[in-house]
């Protein structure tokens, strides 16, 4: 077990990684034409998600610099967690244009439960279908903002 005063390296990286993401979002947000100017718009919530971003960098900065102890067993990250949500992310980046938001969402929401440690399958399956649906329905008919359908979808769709 490390010392209370030594500098835990795999906070550091991904609070500077964090930092330098939320970052990135901010200044292509700036850099966005279509953005607009004023206080409440289509840049509001990049930039939120940038302020968020930042503020646990800094927060994780903080404590991997004070050299804290994030967990009991001392262990700076759990590098299978962190490869299961980055699978579930990839899988549903490179799925969404062809099976459509709900499942892929599904996928990845099944993804993220398991990595922190939810072994039921089925029921995290479930509830991902469940969750993806409704931010689906609110997303398409509420806010009238899009979300993919997919390929496979489309297949559903009666014919015009």
């Amino acid at each position: 077990m490390t010392t209370g005063r030594s500098l835990r390296i795999g906070e550091a990286l991904l609070g500077g990684g964090l930092f330098a993401l939320g970052a990135l979002i901010a200044v292509e947000t700036m850099l966005t034409p279509s953005a607009g100017r004023g206080v409440v718009g289509p840049a509001l919530f990049p930039y939120l998600i940038s302020a968020g971003l930042m503020l646990v960098a800094l927060s994780l900065l903080r404590e991997a610099f004070a050299g804290h102890i994030a967990h009991d067993g001392g262990l700076e990250l759990d590098l299978r967690a962190v490869m299961l949500v980055a699978a579930g992310l990839a899988a549903q980046f490179l799925l969404i244009e062809y099976l459509g938001w709900i499942p892929a969402a599904a996928l990845l929401f099944v993804a993220v439960a398991r990595a922190f440690g939810n072994r039921r399958f089925f029921v995290n399956a479930a509830f991902g279908l469940v969750l993806s649906g409704a931010t689906f329905a609110v997303f398409n008919y509420g806010l009238d903002l899009n979300l993919p359908i997919g390929t496979v979808g489309e297949w559903f769709l009666p014919a015009e």
